[in-house]
């Protein structure tokens, strides 16, 4: 959530769509109560501190976002400050915060000078606690850095993973390639079954996780590759590795053309599709029902209360 210095001090909140209005948000009903009370244990501690949002003082004011993740199952939170600069009071913020809520296992922050789009900048620094938190799912234990991706809701990301496997149907022996693999989830999944699996990403802090969670759950036929799908699934399937199965799970934006061509150019018995945008996985299966016919299409609610809906498609080999 953005910070927004008003007359009334330092609030928290979120922007219209498509607007500069900022709204503010005390109390959201899809958020789990845990974030909702950490967000308000935050706002206070740091008008205590007399920090700053960087849009009402610019010269003094420091702060952007606040990132806050919490796992149910392991009752464990995280807290990222986004800020212009590193400021000696964020030390005693995050000593507050671990005081006031034991689910608060790690404080960091992250300095982003908003040359670039994304929330967090280049790296991400620890104030208190332990660096990751971590999250329980079947009989794994996974890390988990401020930074990476995780799903955000984690009841549906069961039903999501076991109709990722239900569509897989591995059978023993075959080679996956697990497009976005973030930390490594779906990837520890297939190695259960499968003779081999590569995971592809382009995000040094997930990829960091997913190497520590295979070697955690002493998982040894998976190895990841830290880059961006669009370059390395052509020179994986256009070298030794003919892959069986290729799993894509990509941003909202969809499939490159580049990924499209290399899927049609490898042709796997199988490709499992996991997208949270309607538009663009139509626009993608037009391309790859040149060579694909749909099994099938499992839309799954990951965003309760939203318009947005998460779908697995299973795509065989004509």
């Amino acid at each position: 959530m953005p910070f927004k210095q008003t007359n009334f001090g330092l609030a928290l909140g979120l922007f219209r769509p498509d607007t500069n209005n900022f709204v503010y948000v005390d109390d959201c009903l899809v958020q789990d109560e845990m974030v909702n009370r950490i967000n308000s244990e935050a706002l206070s501690i740091l008008r205590k501190h007399q920090l700053k949002a960087v849009d009402g003082d610019p010269d003094n004011g420091i702060l952007y976002n606040l990132v806050v993740r919490y796992l149910a199952s392991t009752k464990s939170a995280s807290v990222t400050l986004v800020v212009s600069k590193y400021d000696p009071l964020l030390e005693l913020v995050g000593k507050d915060l671990m005081k006031r809520n034991n689910a608060i296992k790690s404080v960091t922050y992250s300095i982003n000078k908003k040359s670039n789009p994304l929330v967090f900048g280049a790296s991400v620094e620890l104030i208190a606690g332990d660096k990751h938190i971590y999250d329980k799912f079947n009989d794994y234990k996974i890390q988990i850095s401020p930074d990476a991706f995780h799903q955000l809701n984690s009841t549906q990301m069961q039903i999501l993973y076991e109709e990722i496997m239900k569509a897989a149907d591995l059978k023993g022996g075959e080679t996956v390639i697990d497009c976005y693999s973030g930390i490594g989830i779906t990837s520890m999944l297939f190695a259960a079954k499968a003779k081999q699996v590569i995971g592809i990403d382009y995000s040094k802090p997930s990829v960091a996780d997913a190497i520590a969670n295979v070697a955690n759950n002493q998982l040894e036929n998976v190895k990841f590759i830290c880059k961006h799908v669009e370059s390395a699934l052509p020179e994986i399937v256009g070298g030794s590795h003919k892959a069986d199965l290729i799993l894509l799970d990509p941003p909202r934006m969809g499939l490159d053309d580049k990924v499209i061509n290399a899927l049609l150019k490898n042709k796997a018995a199988k490709l499992i599709y996991v997208s949270c945008n309607p538009s663009t996985l139509a626009k993608n299966l037009k391309l790859l029902l040149n060579e694909y016919r749909i099994g099938y299409i499992q839309p799954i609610d990951m965003f309760p209360h939203t318009a947005s809906v998460e779908s697995v498609t299973l795509l065989l080999a004509k």
